[in-house]
């Protein structure tokens, strides 16, 4: 199945990203596929990096123009992709420009003229695991879809700065002084503590496991899927897994595998 069909994306939905290791690789794979056919709203409620002129079909900063201005284009535009912002600044960490994102009030006003609406929520400075400060992340609170992303290929890390974005909030949430890499039962406290992936979500509830691109990848997610289950099983609606990177998406909704 492709990926719209997986994650059942449709008319007037409101999606929000959150996690690390796939984000803005699924909302520029997922606007892609309905460019064509849908008048798409990407943003952020955090910052998100400049993507390339390929990604989208124009690209508006709010602190730049009117009110009146970008009501009126952006109600008389047509079908295709468009990254809207509040302004543009230069990050000096990375030295990269980053796009500040709408507060819900500005997303409550320009929302109603798209079709489906996609909004990364969550910042991990590119790191594939993260843990969660008090506020974050950041859900838009007329989200119908929170899909949560975690990358399988973590499994095995070293637990340190370098691969985890707010070291000291995953450790809360792990709740373990002893290991030193990431472990298959890590994934789950991410996924299921209260100040873990899905804080905050709302709509339904779809967990996304990246990067399952072999077999041992395949093996991983699915127990990780069953442990899931296991402990919770109906606080997530839909479970996937399968790689962005190669276009290949997975249901699992099995019980046992």
């Amino acid at each position: 199945m492709n990926l719209i069909d997986t994650f059942d994306i449709k008319n007037k939905d409101i999606i929000t990203i959150v996690g690390a290791g796939g984000k803005t690789s699924l909302m520029f794979s997922a606007s892609s596929l309905l460019r064509k056919d849908y008048k798409v709203l990407l943003t952020t409620t955090t910052n998100i990096y400049v993507p390339s002129e390929k990604f989208y079909d124009k690209m508006i900063m709010l602190s730049e123009m009117k009110n009146n201005d970008y009501n009126n284009l952006i109600e008389k535009s047509n079908n295709g992709v468009y990254v809207i912002g509040n302004k543009i600044v230069n990050n000096v960490e990375s030295n990269k420009s980053k796009i500040k994102g709408l507060s819900f009030e500005v997303l409550d006003k320009i929302t109603p003229y798209f079709d489906i609406v996609i909004i990364e929520g969550d910042g991990s400075k590119e790191k594939p695991l993260k843990g969660w400060k008090d506020l974050e992340p950041v859900v838009y609170n007329k989200t119908t879809k929170t899909i949560g992303v975690v990358d399988i290929k973590t499994i095995g890390l070293n637990i340190n700065e370098d691969n985890i974005h707010r070291l000291d909030e995953f450790l809360k949430i792990i709740n373990d002084k002893e290991s030193q890499k990431v472990k298959v039962k890590h994934l789950k406290s991410v996924i299921l503590d209260k100040n873990g992936l899905f804080k905050f979500s709302g709509g339904e509830k779809i967990l996304f496991i990246n990067k399952t691109e072999n077999i041992k990848d395949k093996r991983n997610a699915t127990l990780l899927i069953n442990k899931v289950k296991y402990e919770n099983s109906s606080y997530i609606n839909k479970f996937i897994y399968g790689s962005i990177l190669k276009n290949e998406f997975l249901f699992n909704n099995s019980e046992t595998i």
